[in-house]
């Protein structure tokens, strides 16, 4: 309660309750003893979770560090049974091997995944509580006046497709071809964009928050030893690239 204002908590977050209704009594606790406000409350959540999602990106980031470090001994892998159909029995050995070659070198092929498989749960359940949550109608931020309702002006899709680009551009991408990675840089940002451009605007709040979250993070990365060689392999990998064509 804050005043006279009566706050209800919603029944059922559907399949995702065990997190959503969690994270709505966060966000309520937020809301009701630190801001007052349901937009900086969403906000000042975006920035917990993804403080809290560091350590896990950092790892990540090791891990695919060690994939770009192989990269070459994977391609000579791969020169050697590019003559063969798909399928050809062969074909298994390649697959053998670099299994035996990730073993040996302690590289994890899916360890660049974890950051985004822990989000995604969370990115559920904060569509299932702007969905379910009553106070989330009517609650302005800022030049928004329903937080449950999509961005009249779509200034937070296009924001959030801007920042997607910038941020794939800042973040290394050796296993792709540059055309591959300019594509892939403004594809799924699109994609992710026009998504959100019906959608509730806190939810969009959300997602721009965590973007300009991992934009600093990865800005702060490249400057480190990690970083700085990650992005040294890129550009090693792009120019053999080109020497290619």
């Amino acid at each position: 309660m804050v005043g006279d204002q009566r706050i209800t908590i919603p029944g059922k977050f559907g399949w995702i309750t065990f997190i959503a209704e969690p994270l709505y009594l966060i966000l309520r606790f937020i809301h009701n003893n630190c801001i007052g406000n349901w937009g900086w409350s969403i906000v000042v959540l975006t920035v917990i979770f993804n403080l809290l999602l560091i350590w896990p990106r950092l790892m990540s980031m090791q891990s695919s560090l060690k994939m770009m470090r192989l990269q070459p001994k994977v391609d000579a892998l791969k020169k050697c049974y590019a003559h063969l159909k798909i399928t050809d029995p062969k074909r298994e050995e390649l697959n053998t091997k670099m299994m035996a070659l990730y073993r040996t070198e302690g590289a994890n092929v899916f360890g660049g995944c974890l950051p985004l498989l822990l989000q995604l749960p969370l990115l559920f359940a904060y569509m299932s509580v702007l969905r379910n949550t009553t106070e989330l109608r009517q609650a302005h931020w800022l030049w928004l006046a329903d937080l449950s309702s999509p961005d009249p002006l779509h200034i937070l899709p296009l924001l959030i497709i801007g920042s997607m680009v910038l941020a794939q551009c800042l973040t290394p991408a050796p296993s792709m071809s540059p055309s591959q990675r300019w594509m892939f840089a403004i594809l799924m940002p699109a994609i992710i964009g026009f998504s959100l451009w019906h959608y509730a605007s806190g939810l969009s709040l959300y997602w721009f928050t965590g973007n300009i979250i991992n934009l600093l993070i990865q800005f702060a990365m490249n400057r480190s030893r990690l970083g700085k060689e990650m992005h040294a392999l890129t550009a090693a990998r792009a120019k053999d690239s080109l020497k290619d064509q």
